[in-house]
């Protein structure tokens, strides 16, 4: 999803904070920046000025996109959409997780997240066959 096809979601969240009930990231943290409420009101001061992307962005990835605070949510917003839409904007922007850009050159390399050589895995594929 774009950025900008999301951007009103953000403006549209109250910060009642009934999220954080069931955000397993929080519950482990107790940081509410790692609620979706405080999500939210980060990417609000992005959105404002106040801050800038590399500013948000160890925060945005820490989210499981497990839709939990939509469950509890009174305005039911699809914040997992924001999150998803706020990561692929920081990687359009240069701040993509080191870990999915590993993912991403194995994907093209050899067509597998792990970069094993596909010569190996039909070894192993002809293996499981037999």
């Amino acid at each position: 999803m774009a950025w900008e096809e999301n951007k009103h979601i953000i403006m549209e969240c109250v910060s009642c904070g009934l999220c954080q009930s069931n955000c397993p990231i929080y519950k482990q943290t107790n940081l509410e920046s790692n609620s979706a409420k405080g999500k939210m009101t980060i990417l609000f001061a992005l959105l404002q000025g106040m801050l800038e992307w590399d500013e948000v962005a160890e925060r945005m990835y820490e989210c499981t996109t497990c839709k939990n605070c939509e469950a509890t949510c009174l305005s039911g917003l699809d914040i997992a959409a924001v999150i998803e839409a706020a990561r692929e904007e920081l990687v359009k922007r240069g701040y993509g997780h080191t870990v999915s850009g590993e993912l991403a050159k194995n994907i093209r390399g050899t067509r597998n997240p792990f970069g094993e050589d596909p010569k190996e895995r039909e070894r192993l594929k002809r293996l499981a066959e037999a």
